[in-house]
């Protein structure tokens, strides 16, 4: 969901006994939007719209005004009590508050939203039953391979990530790169001063970096971009190249690992981790797609490809996966 040093831990909370099961996701304030945070977000909401008692669940009095305050909130603050009923969802790195939670009378659950961190939030322990982990579920077939193949689970439900579509949407496009340098600050800087070395005649095309801005702000960017370098590293899924190919960007660059659940030669221009030579290239022939016929036919198959990941489908599994749960 976050960094392996995301987390921050609370002091141990009560248990109170009621009867009526609440989904609670353990969450917290990081000063700027991310998309695992996002995501957890559109879990709580989903659920309450669908009857269930689910709410985020902050591990500080820190509220997070990066997104939906309507979403049912509390703090783990000394008045909080924990209930035996409580389903607890703990994101994956966290590993102090797994070995806390594992002294508590409640159902525990990992939502992995990136296996590059899932050793983090294990400690010393030799896998998730041992930790105390009744479920692990995930947001990706790249981390529900890596969850049985190599954590040796018997089973790994995906619930798919989605982004609003409503939201991501094509606009009328400028010659212009979009890029979002946070993982690959480093990377980003180079492919920038390469691209122009190498192609001096594409030198002055504006390249527009996204940073911390509002998700309308950020579909306003890749909705007037005619591409998007994605810039991703140890991902479980990657959602701005999603969000980039709904907005109808050319996408060039980086799967991260997470996004072979998704990247295809059809829907980008795809590097392998270090070639950012090849990268820079790669941002040239974009261009020249670009101008040639507006980046067709790739362009339409990166918004086949995005329009499966709907609120919807996620809302439907969603549903599926926590009434299972429940009834169990």
């Amino acid at each position: 969901m976050t960094g392996a040093d995301a987390e921050a831990g609370p002091g141990a909370p009560r248990v109170e006994h009621r009867d009526r099961r609440r989904i609670l996701y353990l969450s917290k304030h990081f000063g700027f939007p991310l998309g695992g945070i996002r995501i957890a977000h559109h879990h709580v909401a989903m659920l309450v719209r669908n009857g269930f008692d689910a709410r985020i669940l902050l591990i500080d009095e820190n509220r997070d005004a990066h997104f939906d305050g309507a979403v049912p909130t509390d703090s783990m603050v000394p008045s909080f009590a924990l209930r035996p009923t409580d389903l607890m969802v703990i994101p994956e790195p966290w590993g102090s508050h797994i070995r806390q939670l594992s002294r508590h009378p409640v159902r525990r659950y990992v939502f992995c939203q990136n296996h590059f961190y899932a050793f983090h939030g294990l400690g010393d322990a030799a896998g998730y039953a041992e930790a105390g982990i009744d479920t692990v579920f995930c947001c990706s077939e790249v981390i529900s391979d890596f969850l049985t193949t190599v954590m040796g689970l018997e089973r790994a439900p995906i619930i798919h990530n989605a982004i609003d579509h409503a939201v991501f949407k094509p606009a009328v496009k400028r010659r212009q790169i979009a890029v979002m340098p946070r993982k690959m600050k480093i990377e980003a800087r180079f492919i920038a001063g390469c691209f122009r070395r190498r192609y001096p005649e594409l030198a002055d095309i504006p390249w527009v970096e996204i940073e911390g801005r509002p998700e309308a702000e950020v579909a306003e960017i890749l909705g007037t971009s005619a591409v998007f370098l994605a810039l991703g590293r140890i991902e479980g899924f990657g959602l701005p190249p999603i969000e980039a190919m709904a907005s109808g960007c050319l996408v060039v660059g980086f799967t991260g690992d997470g996004g072979r659940s998704f990247a295809t030669p059809q829907n980008g221009l795809w590097c392998e981790p270090e070639d950012w030579i090849g990268c820079t290239d790669l941002l040239a022939q974009a261009i020249r797609e670009y101008d040639a016929d507006g980046g067709r036919p790739r362009v339409d198959d990166g918004i086949r490809t995005a329009s499966a990941f709907t609120l919807e489908r996620m809302e439907r599994e969603l549903v599926e996966f926590w009434q299972a749960e429940i009834a169990r």
